[in-house]
């Protein structure tokens, strides 16, 4: 639990599946709160997973979604109080997991696999994003609500209808992905300068965004593996957004918020209407305000075209 958002942590799978955003609600007149992650196997799944995939012929016993991990110290997950999740394999592998959370919406996670036998492996991290059904309420043609992400320096943006026909697949060095809502956004980024796949695809009705990392990790006798994951379960707020882009140095991560085609325009349209509302606490004056500005920076064009129309006359 932090400032924005409360829950749970599965330690069966180790899935991060039950999210509430503690400041927004169902209605304006509604008391309940935005609930948007959910246990697996329930009516609106929504949940967040993460872990190693191996590599070669050998056969490793791994921990999967129905594996029951131990909890190790603190089992209360706040800002600057991280907690370590950990789960044995019994042929020498300790599988560890440390969730941070910061004062917003991002959780780091720290995967890593200890190896006290005298083999050698090879692991390829993972995370994926696993969602049953659509969201509700009514789609806007204007803005699009599905699968996005950015991979190298472009952005890509899927709907559910698209990905119901097709999967989509690409491959990248830099980039991040995940699956954004009107208001809200779960989304993955890959540790930095890794070459990953990622995947949009859907099968009976639930939807999955994943990635894996090309690269195979080596894990030597006695030695271990480190890998990191970002992981974010938010309200797409506008601040909020735009400094993770730019204080974890996340490529265009603040296109995870829709602003149409005439973004150059609309965003910096934003901030000046928002720089008002915060001055009067009224939208509606925020507006005339707003409106009034515009009117005097065009005043001379307006002006031109009026002493136009008189001479016509």
């Amino acid at each position: 639990e932090n400032e924005n958002i409360k829950g749970s942590i599965s330690l069966q799978g180790a899935i991060i599946d039950d999210i509430i955003f503690k400041n927004y609600r169902e209605t304006l007149n509604s008391k309940n709160k935005v609930t948007f992650l959910n246990p697996k196997n329930s009516k609106k799944e929504y949940f967040i997973e993460t872990g190693w995939a191996v590599g070669g012929n050998e056969k490793i016993n791994l921990p999967l979604d129905d594996t029951i991990w131990k909890i190790k110290g603190n089992s209360l997950l706040t800002p600057n109080s991280p907690i370590t999740l950990e789960w044995n394999n019994g042929n020498g592998l300790t599988f560890t997991k440390k969730i941070e959370l910061d004062n917003k919406f991002l959780f780091r996670i720290t995967q890593s696999i200890k190896n006290d036998s005298n083999k050698a492996f090879q692991f390829y991290p993972y995370a994926q994003i696993t969602r049953a059904g659509k969201p509700e309420g009514r789609q806007i043609y204007i803005l699009h609500e599905g699968f996005l992400g950015v991979f190298g320096d472009e952005l890509k943006e899927k709907d559910y209808s698209d990905i119901d026909d097709e999967k989509f697949s690409i491959q990248s060095s830099k980039g991040w992905l995940g699956i954004t809502d009107k208001y809200w956004l779960t989304a993955l980024v890959p540790e930095k300068g890794k070459e990953f796949k990622a995947e949009f695809l859907s099968k009976n009705q639930k939807y999955r965004a994943n990635y894996i990392i090309k690269e195979a990790y080596i894990l030597n006798p006695n030695s271990s593996i480190t890998n990191e994951i970002k992981t974010f379960v938010a309200a797409k707020e506008v601040a909020v957004i735009d400094n993770y882009a730019e204080s974890l140095g996340i490529e265009k991560f603040d296109l995870t918020i829709d602003w149409g085609w005439f973004y150059f325009f609309t965003k910096p349209l934003f901030f000046v209407i928002d720089y008002f509302f915060k001055l009067t606490g009224n939208f509606g004056v925020a507006i005339v305000i707003l409106t009034a500005c515009i009117r005097i920076v065009f005043f001379p064009l307006a002006n031109y075209s009026f002493r136009s129309m008189a001479k016509m006359k």
